[in-house]
């Protein structure tokens, strides 16, 4: 039983640590980018819930992927699948080039960068943290320069150029950014 509560606390204390070092990189790449932290934030929360190790994509077909230390999670999404994959790096960065090689967009990493946005030379660095951040900035920026309002900007962020009338993810943005701080 000792064993299992120091272990259960050993889990923790590596989530805080983790979670600690990417509201550090969340606050350097605002302060490096001059962008409101708050802004970051709140696209990590929506987009991969601050969780580094993570794919996601549409699909029309539930997925099941077999193989060491993965997790897939099937969303029903309208009429297809939003299939979730968790995992360590090196099972992701395969996973990742397959998928990309199949002609699927991903969505990978903290802020869920789409595979739109980088290229597969790329693969070993949109997992890291800092330069996950600094590509989504880079997305909001150019984003800001074609839109020029906030509501057109975090819409683009999610869909690209397509942003379409309905606001769908600005709504989803502002909800969370006024829960959190107000």
């Amino acid at each position: 039983m000792k064993i299992l509560f120091l272990l259960f606390f050993m889990y923790i204390f590596l989530f805080a640590e983790n979670k600690q070092e990417i509201a550090n990189a969340l606050k350097y790449n605002a302060l490096k980018y001059n962008i409101d932290k708050k802004i970051l934030y709140t696209i990590a929360k929506i987009e991969s819930s601050f969780n580094t190790n993570i794919i996601a994509f549409i699909s029309n077909k539930k997925w099941n992927i077999t193989g060491n230390n993965l997790y897939v999670n099937n969303i029903k999404y309208k009429n297809k699948f939003l299939v979730q994959i968790k995992g360590d790096l090196k099972s992701l960065k395969k996973v990742a080039f397959y998928l990309i090689q199949k002609g699927y967009k991903i969505d990978v990493g903290l802020m869920q960068i789409n595979s739109q946005n980088f290229s597969l030379n790329e693969l070993n660095d949109i997992f890291k943290i800092n330069y996950n951040i600094s590509k989504a900035i880079l997305i909001l920026q150019q984003c800001k320069n074609k839109f020029k309002n906030i509501k057109n900007t975090i819409e683009c962020y999610n869909k690209g150029n397509k942003i379409g009338i309905k606001y769908d993810y600005y709504q989803k943005f502002v909800s969370n950014y006024i829960k959190d701080f107000g």
